[in-house]
């Protein structure tokens, strides 16, 4: 039998080997998408469980997180761990158990209370940008006690903990040492797929997510949420037109409506209820569409919607249905989001609301597409965050832009020529007839 060799040194990039082989006790890798953070930490977790036997963790900012990126993706924990070294593995708990007495545990910060009381001596935050930042300092005194490690990984989220930490690792810190690797840089992706990823999403989530750019006021979809929030709950007006934005749930997520006012771009009501059977639900939501002059509804026609819209069609209600699919999820969610930043539309001030658009997250597939959703958890919710957006949807801009036409080859000639003439004081009223032309 080979002697095993751990890690694969010949088969790891530079930028992997460098990190690896430092010997600060805290590091951070602040590494472009798909430069592979987690698979450099897990190794690293692997690598020192053999050297000293204790606890390792690797801590996302879910649990759920933690299930699908590492556990079940075939690519990650199970390809990397070699076999051999493998006793036995729980995945209820997430734990996998070394021959040699070590093991490894994937956990998430969801609630960083949880991370109290045991003792690990390695722990890998990965996406620590997202982690609350309560979760190191539960974990530091314990590390600080048993002579542990600690690294830090993910991409920027604005100037957050993460960069706090990062520049520590730039201060010539004897315990710290911090890495930046930008896609444009470091050649692991090629050119033609980052051109297209930036076709795929805003120039700033693109700096952020694979030039790790340090930008303010990111790292959430939607920015200036509570300087909007000063709409007042207003009564129906006769003379105005109204939309509602209805994202429909039946058990354990909301139904929320939501009522603008096309006049101003204001919400002047909402309603979030769950646990109600269908046919009250539709009851609802035609009255209130009848109390705000038969106001449009912009209903989530997804799946149960579908015969809901049916239902409300033949009642007199006016709907118009939206098929949600991950493509026309982005459209809705990346106008609400610029109509936030530039504030063309005011809400009301709801504190579920602001917390479901603070809490709103993405992540970015292996071919570089966007996913918006709600972070992973029982206590997160993306109702309010889809209802306001499929009315937001239907919304018009409050001012018509103007906008410059370029002036004609015979108008640019007519310019000239009329500059030339005024250097002869010629009489501007002889070409007055050649702006027809323009």
């Amino acid at each position: 039998m080979s002697e095993l060799v751990f890690p694969p040194w010949d088969e790891l990039a530079p930028h992997q080997r460098e990190a690896l082989q430092a010997p600060q006790r805290f590091k951070v890798l602040v590494w472009h998408r798909r430069a592979r953070k987690t698979t450099t930490a897990i190794i690293e977790l692997v690598k020192q469980s053999q050297y000293r036997v204790g606890a390792y963790w690797h801590i996302f900012p879910t649990y759920s997180e933690a299930k699908d990126a590492v556990w079940r993706d075939p690519s990650m924990l199970f390809r990397i761990i070699p076999p051999q070294l493998i006793k036995k593995k729980n995945e209820q708990e997430l734990v996998v158990y070394f021959h040699n007495g070590s093991y490894l545990q994937l956990k998430g910060a969801d609630e960083p209370d949880t991370l109290r009381g045991a003792g690990p001596v390695g722990i890998v935050f990965d996406e620590f940008a997202k982690v609350k930042e309560e979760a190191w300092y539960i974990v530091e005194p314990i590390l600080r006690a048993n002579a542990g490690w600690a690294w830090c990984i993910g991409t920027p989220k604005g100037k957050n903990h993460l960069y706090k930490f990062y520049v520590r690792g730039k201060q010539n810190h004897p315990e710290w040492n911090s890495w930046h690797l930008k896609a444009s840089s470091s050649g692991i992706i090629p050119t033609l797929q980052l051109d297209e990823s930036r076709k795929t999403m805003s120039e700033s989530l693109y700096q952020q997510e694979y030039e790790c750019a340090w930008l303010e006021g990111e790292g959430t979809v939607f920015r200036g949420i509570r300087d909007i929030m000063v709409a007042e709950p207003k009564a129906p007006d006769d003379s105005k037109l109204y939309v509602i934005g209805a994202d429909l749930a039946r058990l354990r997520d909301f139904t929320v409506l939501t009522v603008y006012d096309m006049s101003t771009n204001s919400q002047v009501y909402q309603d979030r209820f769950r646990g109600l059977e269908w046919g009250f639900q539709k009851r609802k939501i035609k009255e209130l569409s009848d109390h705000y002059n038969s106001a449009l509804v912009v209903l989530d026609a997804t799946g149960v919607g579908d015969p809901i819209y049916t239902d409300l069609l033949r009642a007199g209600v006016p709907v118009e249905p939206f098929k949600i699919t991950e493509t026309t999820k982005k459209d809705l969610v990346e106008k609400l989001s610029i109509w936030i930043e530039q504030k063309k539309v005011l809400m009301l001030p709801i504190e579920q609301t602001i917390k479901e658009l603070e809490d709103f997250t993405y992540k970015i597939g292996e071919t570089g597409k966007v996913h918006y959703s709600a972070p992973g958890g029982e206590e997160f919710f993306d109702d309010c965050v889809i209802s306001h957006a499929l009315a937001v949807f239907k919304l018009q801009p409050l001012y018509r832009e103007i906008i410059q036409k370029p002036r004609s080859r015979i108008g640019q000639y007519y310019d000239k020529i009329k500059g030339e003439m005024y250097e002869d004081n010629v009489n501007e009223r002889e070409w007055l007839e050649w702006s027809d032309y323009n």
